[in-house]
């Protein structure tokens, strides 16, 4: 692991740019604030590519003072925790979907928690894909199943969604429908994914539950078969759903105006809310 006990890790809206925080007692703490030293990384993309080094130790100490309360923002709006490399996302056992280099590369945009997502032209529905997404923390390449969990920074959700037309097959391209990533990014230190129990709602209603149990080892499988001969590179991330999913499953299907929530122990809740037809 990483020597760092579990942190929960958010960005937040800084005056128009995204800033680092850390959830401290359910709020948000000003990470580079609060370590107070210029060279700290001041965003969750800049902190993952430096976390092998003291900025870890930097972090614990901080978030362990007593004055770290002093850095505590208020009426903090809570924007995507990051924005990934790449973002590999397999809908059963093909690759649907792949985020490319940086924010302004995505192919598909990325939505924060309590963000509303645009319906998008042409869709009768929306297939719901409640996935949790684990983070890279150092340079990999052919690395074994067994040794991949060592190797991530940490683990947020990820509410993943597929365009159907009145005949159930998908809408052209999956460009439109934002992926929502979040609330936080939670450290691996004390966290056991196959532990992790996740809970998913629509309206108020539960779609599905459960630990991740088989799910955290096929999700560090499908990182190890992506190592095989290409070098994964820090910031890269790698989403998995967790529950079963039959595409006549009509609980799945999701209508303008539905309120999602996909919670998990540890990471919070990702809510957003699918907006009106066009």
């Amino acid at each position: 692991m990483l020597g760092l006990p579990e942190m929960r890790l958010v960005t937040y809206d800084r005056r128009g740019h995204r800033r680092l925080g850390a959830i401290l007692d359910g709020r948000v703490v000003d990470l580079p604030d609060a370590v107070g030293h210029p060279a700290f990384p001041t965003t969750l993309e800049a902190f993952v590519q430096s976390s092998r080094g003291t900025v870890l130790d930097a972090a614990r100490a901080a978030l362990a003072r007593g004055d770290v309360k002093d850095h505590v923002v208020k009426q903090a709006r809570v924007l995507p925790p990051l924005f990934p490399r790449s973002l590999l996302l397999p809908a059963g056992t093909e690759s649907r979907a792949e985020l490319g280099h940086g924010s302004e590369g995505l192919e598909r945009r990325v939505a924060g928690p309590e963000q509303d997502i645009p319906w998008p032209s042409g869709a009768a529905w929306l297939d719901y894909e409640p996935k949790v997404a684990a983070v890279l923390a150092v340079e990999t390449k052919d690395v074994d199943t067994d040794a991949v969990a060592e190797r991530i920074f940490g683990y947020t959700l990820v509410s993943d969604w597929v365009a159907k037309d009145a005949s159930g097959d998908p809408v052209g391209t999956s460009e439109g429908v934002p992926i929502a990533i979040g609330p936080c990014v939670v450290t691996v230190d004390e966290c056991d994914p196959q532990a992790m129990f996740l809970q998913a709602k629509v309206d108020g209603g539960e779609l599905a539950k459960g630990n991740l149990n088989g799910s955290a080892r096929s999700l560090f499988g499908l990182i190890a078969a992506a190592s095989r001969g290409t070098a994964l590179e820090r910031g890269d991330a790698f989403a998995l759903g967790p529950f079963p999913v039959r595409d006549d499953d009509p609980n799945r299907r999701l209508w303008p105006g539905a309120l999602v929530e996909l919670a998990a122990e540890g990471i919070g809740t990702l809510r957003n809310r699918l907006g009106a037809r066009p």
